[in-house]
Protein backbone atom coordinates (compact mmCIF):
# COMPACT_ATOMS: atom_id res chain seq x y z
CA UNK A 1 0.00 0.00 0.00
CA UNK A 2 1.07 3.15 -0.82
CA UNK A 3 1.80 5.71 2.12
CA UNK A 4 0.55 9.45 2.34
CA UNK A 5 3.40 12.37 3.38
CA UNK A 6 2.08 15.47 4.89
CA UNK A 7 4.08 18.66 6.12
CA UNK A 8 3.10 19.91 9.22
CA UNK A 9 3.98 23.55 9.87
CA UNK A 10 7.35 25.02 9.99
CA UNK A 11 8.89 22.05 11.89
CA UNK A 12 9.03 20.28 8.31
CA UNK A 13 7.51 17.02 10.38
CA UNK A 14 6.96 14.64 7.80
CA UNK A 15 4.73 11.92 9.14
CA UNK A 16 3.85 9.07 6.81
CA UNK A 17 0.54 7.26 7.57
CA UNK A 18 0.32 3.70 6.01
CA UNK A 19 -3.11 2.92 4.91
CA UNK A 20 -5.21 0.93 7.32
CA UNK A 21 -2.34 1.59 10.32
CA UNK A 22 0.44 -0.46 8.67
CA UNK A 23 2.11 -1.99 5.78
CA UNK A 24 1.18 -5.14 3.55
CA UNK A 25 4.00 -7.46 5.76
CA UNK A 26 2.52 -6.49 9.37
CA UNK A 27 -0.21 -8.72 10.40
CA UNK A 28 -0.65 -7.86 13.99
CA UNK A 29 -3.03 -5.26 15.73
CA UNK A 30 -2.60 -1.78 16.63
CA UNK A 31 0.75 -0.81 18.37
CA UNK A 32 1.20 -0.37 22.23
CA UNK A 33 -1.00 1.92 24.23
CA UNK A 34 0.07 5.05 26.16
CA UNK A 35 0.22 4.99 29.84
CA UNK A 36 1.89 7.98 31.40
CA UNK A 37 2.57 7.07 34.57
CA UNK A 38 4.18 3.67 33.58
CA UNK A 39 5.40 4.41 30.00
CA UNK A 40 4.46 1.66 27.64
CA UNK A 41 2.47 -1.08 28.36
CA UNK A 42 1.31 -3.70 26.60
CA UNK A 43 -1.50 -3.75 24.22
CA UNK A 44 -3.56 -6.47 22.65
CA UNK A 45 -0.41 -8.31 21.50
CA UNK A 46 0.87 -8.70 25.11
CA UNK A 47 1.58 -11.88 24.07
CA UNK A 48 3.87 -11.30 21.85
CA UNK A 49 7.39 -9.85 23.15
CA UNK A 50 8.04 -6.40 21.71
CA UNK A 51 4.87 -6.19 20.01
CA UNK A 52 5.60 -2.59 18.24
CA UNK A 53 7.19 0.26 18.52
CA UNK A 54 7.42 3.11 21.32
CA UNK A 55 5.63 6.18 20.56
CA UNK A 56 8.38 9.00 20.04
CA UNK A 57 6.62 11.25 21.44
CA UNK A 58 5.69 9.51 25.01
CA UNK A 59 8.13 11.61 27.33
CA UNK A 60 8.65 7.73 29.70
CA UNK A 61 9.59 5.71 26.88
CA UNK A 62 13.52 4.67 25.69
CA UNK A 63 14.78 4.36 22.40
CA UNK A 64 14.00 1.38 20.04
CA UNK A 65 17.52 -1.47 20.19
CA UNK A 66 17.16 -4.49 18.09
CA UNK A 67 16.50 -7.56 19.71
CA UNK A 68 19.52 -10.82 19.91
CA UNK A 69 16.58 -12.24 17.33
CA UNK A 70 16.55 -9.15 14.97
CA UNK A 71 13.06 -8.21 16.07
CA UNK A 72 12.51 -4.79 17.88
CA UNK A 73 13.30 -4.71 21.85
CA UNK A 74 11.62 -2.08 24.27
CA UNK A 75 14.38 0.36 26.01
CA UNK A 76 12.80 1.82 29.35
CA UNK A 77 13.90 5.16 30.12
CA UNK A 78 17.19 6.11 31.47
CA UNK A 79 18.43 4.89 34.92
CA UNK A 80 20.02 7.26 37.98
CA UNK A 81 23.71 5.66 38.05
CA UNK A 82 25.37 7.18 34.98
CA UNK A 83 29.45 5.85 35.52
CA UNK A 84 31.03 3.21 35.36
CA UNK A 85 28.85 0.03 34.53
CA UNK A 86 26.05 1.85 34.77
CA UNK A 87 26.85 4.16 31.86
CA UNK A 88 23.90 4.18 29.58
CA UNK A 89 21.57 1.90 31.78
CA UNK A 90 17.83 1.92 30.82
CA UNK A 91 15.68 1.13 33.18
CA UNK A 92 14.16 -2.79 32.80
CA UNK A 93 10.59 -4.17 33.74
CA UNK A 94 9.28 -6.15 36.03
CA UNK A 95 5.69 -7.37 36.01
CA UNK A 96 5.22 -5.43 33.03
CA UNK A 97 6.21 -2.14 34.90
CA UNK A 98 9.46 -0.45 34.12
CA UNK A 99 11.64 -0.06 38.06
CA UNK A 100 11.09 3.54 39.66
CA UNK A 101 14.87 3.00 41.00
CA UNK A 102 17.00 0.85 38.89
CA UNK A 103 18.85 -2.20 40.36
CA UNK A 104 20.38 -4.45 39.00
CA UNK A 105 18.06 -5.88 36.22
CA UNK A 106 18.63 -2.50 34.83
CA UNK A 107 22.20 -2.09 35.28
CA UNK A 108 23.53 -5.33 34.40
CA UNK A 109 25.42 -8.70 36.06
CA UNK A 110 28.34 -6.64 36.94
CA UNK A 111 26.44 -3.87 39.07
CA UNK A 112 27.38 -4.00 42.84
CA UNK A 113 25.33 -1.48 45.72
CA UNK A 114 28.66 -1.30 47.67
CA UNK A 115 32.14 -2.40 45.62
CA UNK A 116 33.24 -6.26 46.71
CA UNK A 117 35.12 -7.30 43.16
CA UNK A 118 38.78 -6.25 42.65
CA UNK A 119 38.11 -6.35 38.86
CA UNK A 120 38.42 -2.78 37.34
CA UNK A 121 35.35 -1.86 36.59
CA UNK A 122 33.39 0.79 39.04
CA UNK A 123 30.90 -1.96 40.20
CA UNK A 124 29.07 0.58 42.17
CA UNK A 125 28.72 3.84 39.38
CA UNK A 126 30.07 6.16 42.05
CA UNK A 127 32.55 7.11 39.32
CA UNK A 128 35.43 5.50 41.63
CA UNK A 129 37.26 2.36 40.43
CA UNK A 130 38.17 -0.52 42.88
CA UNK A 131 38.30 1.80 45.73
CA UNK A 132 40.58 1.27 48.84
CA UNK A 133 39.04 0.73 52.36
CA UNK A 134 40.55 2.44 55.43
CA UNK A 135 40.78 0.97 59.06
CA UNK A 136 41.47 2.49 62.56
CA UNK A 137 42.73 -0.97 63.94
CA UNK A 138 43.61 -0.32 67.37
CA UNK A 139 45.33 2.02 69.85
CA UNK A 140 48.65 1.98 70.72
CA UNK A 141 50.17 2.11 74.06
CA UNK A 142 53.17 4.60 72.63
CA UNK A 143 55.69 4.47 69.25
CA UNK A 144 56.44 1.27 68.46
CA UNK A 145 60.05 0.56 66.36
CA UNK A 146 59.77 -1.70 63.52
CA UNK A 147 61.28 -4.42 64.92
CA UNK A 148 58.08 -4.99 67.53
CA UNK A 149 55.58 -5.74 65.73
CA UNK A 150 54.55 -8.28 62.99
CA UNK A 151 51.50 -9.43 61.13
CA UNK A 152 50.52 -13.47 60.07
CA UNK A 153 47.71 -14.64 57.39
CA UNK A 154 44.80 -16.84 59.13
CA UNK A 155 41.97 -18.55 57.77
CA UNK A 156 39.86 -15.72 58.85
CA UNK A 157 41.84 -12.45 58.48
CA UNK A 158 45.09 -11.25 59.76
CA UNK A 159 46.95 -11.19 63.59
CA UNK A 160 49.29 -8.60 64.30
CA UNK A 161 51.75 -8.93 67.46
CA UNK A 162 52.08 -5.67 69.10
CA UNK A 163 55.12 -5.56 71.58
CA UNK A 164 54.17 -1.71 73.27
CA UNK A 165 53.94 -2.49 76.57
CA UNK A 166 56.67 -3.32 79.69
CA UNK A 167 54.57 -6.63 80.49
CA UNK A 168 53.10 -8.07 77.90
CA UNK A 169 52.52 -8.54 73.88
CA UNK A 170 49.38 -8.28 72.44
CA UNK A 171 47.70 -10.31 69.54
CA UNK A 172 45.28 -8.21 68.07
CA UNK A 173 42.66 -10.44 65.67
CA UNK A 174 41.70 -8.84 62.60
CA UNK A 175 38.92 -10.39 60.01
CA UNK A 176 39.63 -9.74 56.02
CA UNK A 177 37.89 -5.91 56.56
CA UNK A 178 40.35 -5.20 58.85
CA UNK A 179 38.43 -5.02 61.88
CA UNK A 180 39.59 -5.69 65.06
CA UNK A 181 37.62 -9.05 66.19
CA UNK A 182 39.31 -9.06 69.86
CA UNK A 183 42.55 -8.92 71.71
CA UNK A 184 44.84 -11.76 73.44
CA UNK A 185 47.80 -10.87 75.67
CA UNK A 186 51.40 -12.95 76.04
CA UNK A 187 52.49 -12.42 79.71
CA UNK A 188 56.32 -11.72 79.64
CA UNK A 189 58.71 -13.67 81.46
CA UNK A 190 59.06 -11.22 84.82
CA UNK A 191 55.66 -10.26 84.78
CA UNK A 192 55.18 -14.42 85.80
CA UNK A 193 57.70 -14.93 87.78
CA UNK A 194 59.28 -11.30 89.43
CA UNK A 195 62.52 -11.70 88.01
CA UNK A 196 64.46 -9.02 86.33
CA UNK A 197 62.87 -7.01 83.75
CA UNK A 198 63.90 -6.45 80.13
CA UNK A 199 63.37 -4.89 77.33
CA UNK A 200 61.80 -6.70 74.34
CA UNK A 201 64.06 -6.71 71.37
CA UNK A 202 62.10 -8.68 68.38
CA UNK A 203 59.00 -9.65 67.55
CA UNK A 204 58.10 -12.56 64.92
CA UNK A 205 54.75 -14.69 64.19
CA UNK A 206 55.22 -17.76 62.93
CA UNK A 207 53.95 -20.37 61.55
CA UNK A 208 54.73 -23.98 62.88
CA UNK A 209 53.94 -27.18 62.90
CA UNK A 210 52.06 -27.09 66.04
CA UNK A 211 50.17 -24.39 64.71
CA UNK A 212 50.71 -20.05 65.04
CA UNK A 213 53.50 -18.99 67.75
CA UNK A 214 54.77 -15.88 69.01
CA UNK A 215 58.66 -15.50 68.97
CA UNK A 216 60.13 -12.35 71.25
CA UNK A 217 63.54 -11.54 72.30
CA UNK A 218 64.63 -8.98 75.04
CA UNK A 219 67.88 -7.52 75.91
CA UNK A 220 68.56 -5.30 79.09
CA UNK A 221 67.85 -2.41 76.89
CA UNK A 222 71.34 -2.32 74.69
CA UNK A 223 73.09 -4.29 77.11
CA UNK A 224 73.41 -8.37 77.25
CA UNK A 225 71.74 -11.03 77.80
CA UNK A 226 69.72 -11.61 74.89
CA UNK A 227 66.97 -14.11 75.69
CA UNK A 228 64.24 -15.28 73.03
CA UNK A 229 61.07 -17.28 73.26
CA UNK A 230 58.78 -19.48 71.62
CA UNK A 231 55.27 -19.12 72.66
CA UNK A 232 52.75 -21.59 70.64
CA UNK A 233 49.50 -19.86 70.14
CA UNK A 234 45.75 -21.22 70.29
CA UNK A 235 42.84 -20.22 68.13
CA UNK A 236 42.32 -16.54 69.10
CA UNK A 237 45.99 -15.85 69.42
CA UNK A 238 45.91 -16.63 73.36
CA UNK A 239 49.12 -18.42 74.98
CA UNK A 240 48.85 -22.21 75.36
CA UNK A 241 48.48 -23.88 78.88
CA UNK A 242 49.30 -26.55 79.83
CA UNK A 243 48.05 -28.10 83.84
CA UNK A 244 45.52 -25.20 83.16
CA UNK A 245 47.47 -22.25 83.92
CA UNK A 246 51.27 -22.63 83.16
CA UNK A 247 51.91 -20.84 79.86
CA UNK A 248 53.72 -22.54 77.10
CA UNK A 249 56.90 -21.13 76.49
CA UNK A 250 59.91 -22.86 74.64
CA UNK A 251 63.38 -21.33 75.31
CA UNK A 252 65.41 -20.55 72.29
CA UNK A 253 68.28 -18.03 73.10
CA UNK A 254 70.40 -17.07 76.12
CA UNK A 255 73.50 -15.19 74.74
CA UNK A 256 74.56 -14.07 78.34
CA UNK A 257 77.36 -11.69 76.38
CA UNK A 258 75.40 -10.74 73.09
CA UNK A 259 72.35 -8.13 72.96
CA UNK A 260 71.39 -7.87 69.20
CA UNK A 261 68.48 -7.44 67.50
CA UNK A 262 67.54 -11.29 66.14
CA UNK A 263 65.64 -12.69 63.11
CA UNK A 264 63.44 -16.10 63.11
CA UNK A 265 61.74 -17.75 59.90
CA UNK A 266 60.00 -21.21 60.04
CA UNK A 267 60.80 -24.04 57.25
CA UNK A 268 57.47 -24.49 54.99
CA UNK A 269 56.33 -27.38 56.94
CA UNK A 270 57.25 -26.07 59.74
CA UNK A 271 58.78 -28.46 61.73
CA UNK A 272 62.07 -26.22 61.79
CA UNK A 273 62.88 -22.57 62.98
CA UNK A 274 65.69 -20.63 62.39
CA UNK A 275 67.18 -17.75 64.38
CA UNK A 276 70.05 -15.50 63.56
CA UNK A 277 71.11 -12.87 65.96
CA UNK A 278 74.51 -10.86 65.87
CA UNK A 279 77.33 -12.13 68.22
CA UNK A 280 80.19 -9.68 69.70
CA UNK A 281 80.99 -6.11 70.18
CA UNK A 282 83.11 -3.70 69.69
CA UNK A 283 84.78 -4.43 72.87
CA UNK A 284 84.87 -8.06 72.46
CA UNK A 285 85.42 -8.84 69.06
CA UNK A 286 84.76 -10.57 66.60
CA UNK A 287 81.62 -9.35 65.35
CA UNK A 288 79.38 -12.14 63.76
CA UNK A 289 76.34 -13.01 62.40
CA UNK A 290 75.57 -16.46 64.07
CA UNK A 291 72.76 -19.02 63.45
CA UNK A 292 71.00 -22.13 65.08
CA UNK A 293 68.14 -24.23 63.91
CA UNK A 294 65.44 -25.77 66.02
CA UNK A 295 62.42 -27.75 66.01
CA UNK A 296 58.80 -26.12 66.67
CA UNK A 297 59.61 -26.73 70.18
CA UNK A 298 62.79 -24.98 70.53
CA UNK A 299 64.59 -28.56 70.78
CA UNK A 300 67.94 -27.70 69.36
CA UNK A 301 69.04 -29.48 65.99
CA UNK A 302 71.73 -27.22 64.68
CA UNK A 303 73.84 -25.60 67.49
CA UNK A 304 74.97 -22.00 67.33
CA UNK A 305 77.05 -21.79 64.27
CA UNK A 306 78.96 -18.69 62.16
CA UNK A 307 77.19 -17.52 59.53
CA UNK A 308 79.13 -14.41 58.21
CA UNK A 309 82.07 -12.43 59.90
CA UNK A 310 83.68 -8.87 58.57
CA UNK A 311 86.99 -9.44 56.76
CA UNK A 312 86.92 -5.49 56.48
CA UNK A 313 86.30 -4.02 59.92
CA UNK A 314 82.98 -3.14 59.24
CA UNK A 315 79.50 -3.84 61.57
CA UNK A 316 77.58 -6.82 60.10
CA UNK A 317 74.59 -7.37 61.38
CA UNK A 318 71.19 -9.64 60.06
CA UNK A 319 68.69 -7.91 57.96
CA UNK A 320 66.48 -10.99 56.54
CA UNK A 321 65.92 -14.60 56.17
CA UNK A 322 63.93 -16.61 54.02
CA UNK A 323 63.66 -20.71 54.66
CA UNK A 324 62.88 -21.84 51.01
CA UNK A 325 61.19 -24.29 49.28
CA UNK A 326 64.18 -26.69 48.43
CA UNK A 327 64.69 -26.75 51.98
CA UNK A 328 67.67 -23.71 52.02
CA UNK A 329 67.80 -21.28 54.37
CA UNK A 330 68.12 -17.56 52.41
CA UNK A 331 70.14 -14.67 54.63
CA UNK A 332 70.29 -11.06 53.66
CA UNK A 333 73.23 -9.74 55.76
CA UNK A 334 74.26 -5.66 56.23
CA UNK A 335 77.67 -4.75 57.04
CA UNK A 336 78.15 -1.15 57.79
CA UNK A 337 81.22 1.14 58.64
CA UNK A 338 81.63 4.05 60.84
CA UNK A 339 81.61 7.06 58.96
CA UNK A 340 81.14 5.72 55.51
CA UNK A 341 78.10 6.49 53.04
CA UNK A 342 78.11 3.33 51.70
CA UNK A 343 77.00 -0.04 52.95
CA UNK A 344 77.74 -3.91 51.59
CA UNK A 345 74.50 -6.71 51.78
CA UNK A 346 75.40 -9.79 51.44
CA UNK A 347 73.21 -12.62 50.26
CA UNK A 348 74.14 -16.48 51.23
CA UNK A 349 72.08 -19.51 50.66
CA UNK A 350 72.95 -22.50 53.82
CA UNK A 351 71.90 -25.57 53.84
CA UNK A 352 69.53 -27.11 56.93
CA UNK A 353 72.84 -27.88 58.76
CA UNK A 354 73.48 -23.79 57.89
CA UNK A 355 76.81 -24.72 55.78
CA UNK A 356 76.81 -22.45 53.40
CA UNK A 357 76.06 -23.64 49.15
CA UNK A 358 77.20 -21.70 46.11
CA UNK A 359 78.41 -18.10 45.74
CA UNK A 360 77.35 -15.32 47.86
CA UNK A 361 75.80 -12.41 45.96
CA UNK A 362 77.11 -8.93 46.96
CA UNK A 363 75.01 -5.71 46.74
CA UNK A 364 76.91 -2.29 47.50
CA UNK A 365 74.90 0.43 48.18
CA UNK A 366 73.81 3.83 50.18
CA UNK A 367 73.99 3.62 54.10
CA UNK A 368 71.00 1.95 55.72
CA UNK A 369 69.47 -0.08 52.63
CA UNK A 370 67.01 -1.82 54.60
CA UNK A 371 67.26 -5.61 52.62
CA UNK A 372 64.33 -7.63 52.62
CA UNK A 373 63.88 -10.84 50.88
CA UNK A 374 60.79 -11.74 49.77
CA UNK A 375 59.73 -15.34 47.67
CA UNK A 376 57.21 -14.70 45.01
CA UNK A 377 56.13 -18.22 45.68
CA UNK A 378 55.57 -21.17 43.51
CA UNK A 379 53.75 -19.47 40.56
CA UNK A 380 57.26 -17.42 40.27
CA UNK A 381 59.50 -20.33 39.07
CA UNK A 382 61.93 -22.37 40.66
CA UNK A 383 62.83 -22.25 44.43
CA UNK A 384 66.30 -20.55 43.40
CA UNK A 385 64.30 -18.26 40.97
CA UNK A 386 61.09 -17.33 43.18
CA UNK A 387 63.19 -15.08 45.59
CA UNK A 388 64.05 -11.10 44.99
CA UNK A 389 65.53 -8.94 47.34
CA UNK A 390 64.30 -5.00 47.65
CA UNK A 391 66.74 -2.48 48.85
CA UNK A 392 66.76 1.53 49.41
CA UNK A 393 69.33 3.37 47.51
CA UNK A 394 70.32 6.86 46.79
CA UNK A 395 72.71 7.45 43.44
CA UNK A 396 73.96 10.54 42.21
CA UNK A 397 73.12 13.03 40.56
CA UNK A 398 70.71 13.90 42.51
CA UNK A 399 71.02 11.37 45.61
CA UNK A 400 66.90 10.98 46.04
CA UNK A 401 66.23 7.77 47.96
CA UNK A 402 64.89 4.80 45.48
CA UNK A 403 63.38 1.27 45.74
CA UNK A 404 65.09 -1.30 44.15
CA UNK A 405 64.31 -4.88 43.62
CA UNK A 406 66.77 -7.62 42.61
CA UNK A 407 65.47 -10.37 40.90
CA UNK A 408 67.61 -13.48 40.05
CA UNK A 409 69.38 -13.75 42.23
CA UNK A 410 71.28 -16.70 41.46
CA UNK A 411 71.93 -15.48 37.98
CA UNK A 412 73.49 -12.57 37.95
CA UNK A 413 70.23 -10.48 38.53
CA UNK A 414 70.70 -6.82 38.81
CA UNK A 415 68.79 -4.28 41.17
CA UNK A 416 66.23 -2.75 38.81
CA UNK A 417 64.45 0.71 40.47
CA UNK A 418 60.89 0.75 41.19
CA UNK A 419 59.94 4.30 42.38
CA UNK A 420 61.91 7.02 43.32
CA UNK A 421 61.24 9.54 46.03
CA UNK A 422 60.59 13.35 45.74
CA UNK A 423 63.85 15.44 47.48
CA UNK A 424 64.30 14.75 51.31
CA UNK A 425 61.80 12.23 51.51
CA UNK A 426 62.53 8.98 52.84
CA UNK A 427 60.60 5.21 52.21
CA UNK A 428 59.85 2.90 54.71
CA UNK A 429 58.34 -0.12 53.18
CA UNK A 430 57.14 -3.77 53.91
CA UNK A 431 56.91 -6.01 51.24
CA UNK A 432 54.19 -9.21 50.14
CA UNK A 433 54.96 -11.76 47.96
CA UNK A 434 52.64 -14.47 46.59
CA UNK A 435 51.03 -15.18 43.19
CA UNK A 436 54.08 -15.21 41.18
CA UNK A 437 55.09 -11.12 41.88
CA UNK A 438 55.72 -9.39 44.73
CA UNK A 439 54.17 -6.06 45.79
CA UNK A 440 55.51 -3.12 47.77
CA UNK A 441 53.73 -0.76 50.01
CA UNK A 442 55.45 2.26 51.61
CA UNK A 443 55.07 5.26 53.56
CA UNK A 444 56.90 8.26 52.12
CA UNK A 445 58.28 10.08 55.07
CA UNK A 446 59.48 13.51 55.41
CA UNK A 447 61.01 15.78 57.96
CA UNK A 448 59.49 18.93 59.25
CA UNK A 449 61.70 21.26 61.46
CA UNK A 450 58.66 23.33 61.76
CA UNK A 451 57.78 26.42 63.11
CA UNK A 452 59.52 27.35 66.82
CA UNK A 453 61.90 24.25 66.54
CA UNK A 454 58.44 22.10 67.12
CA UNK A 455 60.05 18.93 64.21
CA UNK A 456 57.60 16.98 63.11
CA UNK A 457 57.20 13.67 60.68
CA UNK A 458 54.58 13.66 57.76
CA UNK A 459 53.74 11.40 54.90
CA UNK A 460 52.00 9.29 52.60
CA UNK A 461 51.39 6.26 51.77
CA UNK A 462 52.24 4.56 48.46
CA UNK A 463 51.84 0.86 46.95
CA UNK A 464 53.10 -0.56 43.93
CA UNK A 465 52.95 -3.79 41.57
CA UNK A 466 55.52 -4.87 38.92
CA UNK A 467 55.31 -3.21 35.64
CA UNK A 468 53.35 -0.25 36.99
CA UNK A 469 53.48 3.46 38.45
CA UNK A 470 52.95 3.55 42.20
CA UNK A 471 49.22 4.33 43.34
CA UNK A 472 48.99 6.35 46.51
CA UNK A 473 46.47 5.07 48.96
CA UNK A 474 46.64 7.78 51.61
CA UNK A 475 43.46 7.34 53.62
CA UNK A 476 42.90 11.57 53.34
CA UNK A 477 44.31 14.18 50.71
CA UNK A 478 46.33 15.82 53.71
CA UNK A 479 49.58 14.19 54.89
CA UNK A 480 49.69 11.88 57.54
CA UNK A 481 51.76 12.79 60.90
CA UNK A 482 53.69 10.14 61.64
CA UNK A 483 56.32 9.66 64.71
CA UNK A 484 59.96 8.87 64.17
CA UNK A 485 59.76 5.31 64.80
CA UNK A 486 56.78 5.37 61.81
CA UNK A 487 59.01 2.94 59.78
CA UNK A 488 57.53 0.17 58.82
CA UNK A 489 55.10 -1.27 56.82
CA UNK A 490 53.19 -4.91 57.30
CA UNK A 491 51.75 -6.40 54.16
CA UNK A 492 49.72 -9.46 53.75
CA UNK A 493 46.93 -10.97 51.43
CA UNK A 494 43.56 -10.83 53.12
CA UNK A 495 41.53 -11.67 49.66
CA UNK A 496 41.80 -12.30 46.33
CA UNK A 497 43.29 -10.03 44.36
CA UNK A 498 43.05 -7.93 48.07
CA UNK A 499 46.17 -6.47 50.24
CA UNK A 500 46.17 -4.78 53.28
CA UNK A 501 49.11 -2.58 54.30
CA UNK A 502 49.14 -1.71 57.93
CA UNK A 503 51.19 1.03 59.58
CA UNK A 504 51.48 3.62 62.76
CA UNK A 505 50.23 6.88 62.27
CA UNK A 506 50.30 9.68 65.11
CA UNK A 507 46.73 12.41 66.39
CA UNK A 508 46.12 14.41 69.07
CA UNK A 509 44.67 11.35 70.63
CA UNK A 510 47.80 9.46 70.61
CA UNK A 511 49.32 6.85 68.34
CA UNK A 512 47.60 4.32 66.40
CA UNK A 513 47.58 1.19 64.16
CA UNK A 514 45.84 1.94 61.14
CA UNK A 515 45.14 -0.67 57.75
CA UNK A 516 44.12 0.25 54.25
CA UNK A 517 42.45 -2.82 52.13
CA UNK A 518 43.25 -2.57 48.49
CA UNK A 519 42.88 -4.15 44.85
CA UNK A 520 46.00 -5.83 43.03
CA UNK A 521 46.16 -6.34 39.61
Amino acid sequence: MQARCIQVGMGLLLMCVMTACGSSGDKGGPGPVVDDDAGVSEGPDAGRPDAGAPDSGTPDAGPVDAGADGGVVEAGPPCEKTHGVCAGAKRAKVDGVYESVCTALSYGEDYEGTETRCDGLDNDCDGVTDPSSTSRVAALSGSVQGGLVSSLRTETGVWVAVLDSASEARILRLDSNLVLQGSSGVPYPWTRTGGAAALPRSARLVRTAEGPALYYATTDGASPPLRAYLVPLDGEGAPRTEGGSALVEYPMLDREFDSSASLVAASPTGERVVVLWRAGSEQAPPLQVMGKVTDARGQVLVAPKVLFESVSGGTPYPASVLWLRNGEVLVAMGESQSGVTQEVVRVRRFDEALEQVGEERVFTTSESPEPLLVDRGEAAGAPLVSPVLVLRGREAPDFRNRIQVTSGLFEGGMPTTWTEEPDGFVPWYGAHGGDGVVQLSWLSKVYDQGEGGAASFWGRLWAQEPGVAAVERTPALEPMRLTAEAQWVLMEKVAPRRVAAMYMVSTDEGQFLDAVRYCTQ
